[in-house]
């Protein structure tokens, strides 16, 4: 069984960023992982080779200063979490300098160029605010000189990304749509583009455009540009139809041939920096190489990986960085002949899902999506993870549950699932009986079942007490005394609703049901019932969360509503959270976590009175998942894209609004493997002045 290791050696950004909100010696964010996911665009800095800069599909920026061993994030390009970055660029003047290209997925118009001063950590625009930039260059000849390639034509400004000109007609029918853009390293005039629809060329700075695509097949969207950097009049392309390669400036191309028909779709292309006639090529069937300009081809990787983007080494040409789907960063010390992960620091997984084992809060089961191992587990609270199944995927699962009898998960289509440690895969559990199994004729007669029969019902929420199992379906609410064998319908009162929530106490004997008609609370194990609903316009509680016999707290469409009386009154949250619906909700003690359905974490250490969002580079993100243990202050927190972490939860010891909370966040140092604060597994804690071991 694979295994992934993780060696935390530097806390991340996000979690510094994250302090900086909490009071001071507050909360201690530590990342867990899982390591990998999607690298969209990857960038070097030409002044020195070890700092490589990695691009996210949310914006994020992360920093490896080892050549691509190993990663922190540092930053996010504008303000929203759906911008794709497609381009980074290190100005080879200036090391501190960097521009980003970014295009929106959702269409909001946040995409742009962007320019950092400083290595990435901050970044404000800098022009053409609501373009999709699709690519960025930069001219080595006069690196003031900036093109960008957009849905709606080519840019270029003169001064550095300080103002923008369009440089193509406006309204071409075809000098749109662009991919690729590379500027002749001996004269900024003359510029290439790729676009949906075949290559052109301007040798006069944009004022004549022509197309060049003799000897290309008709059709083929131009995905990458390079041109021969000893040898100008020598470009490669590639396109969906393959790639080509001009001898003459693009004037005529001709196709090489060596790579398969169904790796046509080649992302990147990159020549060596100190051997011109080898060149690599990342496709969607991995990764190819050739060492004579494209006369042959060899296949490096697995035909799986999806390559995206690639940085060699100038150094040492025979290390290739390769950004990937899924993957991660795969690292090659040997020109391509070998791989191995590189994904230290580089947490970008999509959690869909997460359980927590509450008698074990180090044993972590989190369920992931576009993802080479969909379920992946932690015994030691995300050193390493190993891969559950088969038998699960994130399509069609609904929740996964650390039930005291393992892992169990809920399906979109009805039943449910455990992991059977023996056999090492995902097996169907569960049969109903007596009126839960009761089945119906064509014309909707009940008709009862002569024995158990499978479950089917779709299990939206579980609870466990010692005793008895609860199951929340739209069928009613089931109960089970054999730890989920066998399962027959709990009646709620003399009535059976669909159930959307339920919450046990340990003993079994308090119940909190959330029904189609309210919500239904038992002191006695469900002998007798009292009814309980929300303020008219609440719009219906969906799920509840108890801190205590009498602090209830209901999720509904219009935000989080409170009860402090047992629930026979209740308030909307206010002084600070959002009226909108709720994620996820956590609860400490006297500290409550919330994770909104419209992004970012919101955080009360007074039980709900009053409400701080948590600022900093995750501000925008989301959270689909959050989950505690009882009686530990720590609450594990999965980001839809960050992964998962642990945010240890206490309280300050200074006067309320002294410090964090409601004031401007403090300056905090950035710390390194090699600063004072490098283990944070064992915890560290951040002040304003310097960092110092707990």
């Amino acid at each position: 069984m694979k295994r992934f290791a993780l060696t935390m050696r530097a806390i991340t950004p996000v979690a510094l960023v994250l302090l900086m909100a909490m009071p001071a010696a507050a909360q201690i964010w530590r990342p867990m992982g899982p390591p990998g996911g999607d690298v969209r665009s990857l960038g070097a800095d030409p002044n020195d080779p070890q700092r490589v800069y990695l691009g996210t599909s949310d914006g994020h920026i992360f920093e490896s200063r080892n050549g691509g061993a190993t990663w922190r994030i540092v930053g996010r390009v504008g303000e929203q979490n759906d911008g794709v970055v497609t381009a980074i660029l290190v100005d080879p003047r200036d090391s501190r300098r960097l521009y980003a290209a970014s295009w929106s997925r959702n269409g909001n118009g946040t995409g742009g160029v962007y320019r950092s001063f400083d290595n990435g950590i901050t970044w404000v625009p800098a022009g053409l605010k609501g373009h999709a930039v699709r690519a960025l260059a930069q001219a080595v000849s006069d690196p003031d000189v900036l093109v960008a390639g957009t849905l709606d034509g080519v840019y270029r400004s003169r001064n550095a990304g300080d103002s923008w000109e369009r440089i193509s007609p406006e309204g071409h029918e075809e000098i749109r749509n662009l991919d690729s853009v590379a500027i002749d390293p001996r004269n900024p005039d003359i510029i290439y583009i790729g676009t949906f629809h075949l290559p052109w060329k301007t040798t006069d700075g944009g004022r004549r455009w022509f197309p060049i695509h003799d000897g290309m097949i008709d059709d083929s969207d131009v995905f990458s540009i390079v041109i021969d950097r000893t040898n100008p009049r020598r470009i490669y392309a590639s396109a969906c139809s393959g790639i080509y390669r001009s001898d003459n400036a693009g004037e005529l191309w001709r196709k090489v041939q060596g790579i398969p028909y169904a790796a046509r779709r080649t992302h990147v292309i990159r020549q060596d920096p100190k051997r011109p006639q080898t060149v690599y090529a990342g496709t969607t069937e991995g990764l190819w190489k050739t060492t004579d300009a494209g006369s042959s081809w060899r296949r490096l990787t697995p035909r799986t990986w999806v390559i995206n983007a690639l940085v060699i080494d100038p150094a040492r040409p025979d290390r290739l960085v390769l950004g990937t789907e899924k993957l991660g960063v795969m690292v090659s010390d040997n020109s391509g002949e070998s791989f191995h992960p590189a994904n230290e620091g580089f947490y970008h997984r999509q959690i869909v899902s997460l359980a927590l084992d509450r008698e074990r809060p180090g044993r972590v089961l989190a369920v992931l999506t576009n993802a080479p191992e969909p379920v992946l587990a932690t015994e030691d609270g995300g050193r390493t993870w190993s891969p559950l199944g088969p038998g699960l995927t994130a399509e069609g699962l609904l929740r996964v549950y650390a039930t005291p009898a393992g892992w169990w998960a809920a399906l979109e289509r009805g039943g449910l699932v455990r992991y059977d440690e023996q056999r090492k895969l995902w097996v169907r559990v569960g049969a109903v009986v007596g009126e839960a199994a009761t089945l119906r004729d064509r014309r909707g007669r009940p008709v009862p079942a002569s024995g158990p029969r499978p479950l089917q019902h779709v299990v939206v929420d579980m609870a466990f007490s010692r005793e008895r199992w609860f199951a929340a379906t739209p069928q009613g609410l089931l109960g089970s005394t054999d730890q989920g064998q066998t399962w027959s319908l709990f009646r709620l009162a003399p009535l059976t609703l669909p159930v959307s929530s339920v919450r046990v106490s340990p003993d079994g004997q308090r119940l909190w049901i959330v029904s189609l008609r309210g919500m239904v609370f038992s002191r006695d194990g469900g002998q007798t019932w009292s009814w309980h609903d929300l303020p008219f316009g609440a719009g219906g509680a969906s799920r509840l969360d108890v801190a205590d016999e009498a602090t209830l707290l209901a999720r509904a469409q219009k935000g989080l509503y409170i009860s402090r009386d047992g629930g026979r009154k209740w308030a909307l949250a206010a002084s600070g959270l959002p009226h909108a619906p709720i994620h996820d909700l956590a609860v400490v003690g006297d500290v409550f976590l919330v994770s909104m359905e419209t992004g970012g974490l919101y955080v009360s250490h007074d039980r709900g009175h009053n409400w701080t969002r948590i600022e900093g580079l995750l501000a925008e993100g989301y959270f689909p998942v959050i989950t505690t243990a009882e009686g530990v202050s720590t609450v594990f927190a999965a980001s839809a894209t960050e992964g998962l972490y642990a945010v240890e939860l206490q309280r300050s010891a200074e006067p309320a609004g002294s410090e964090g909370v409601g004031r401007e966040p403090r300056s905090i140092l950035w710390m390194w493997p090699s600063g004072p604060c490098f283990r944070p597994a064992e915890g560290c804690r951040f002040s304003s002045q310097s960092p110092s071991r707990d």
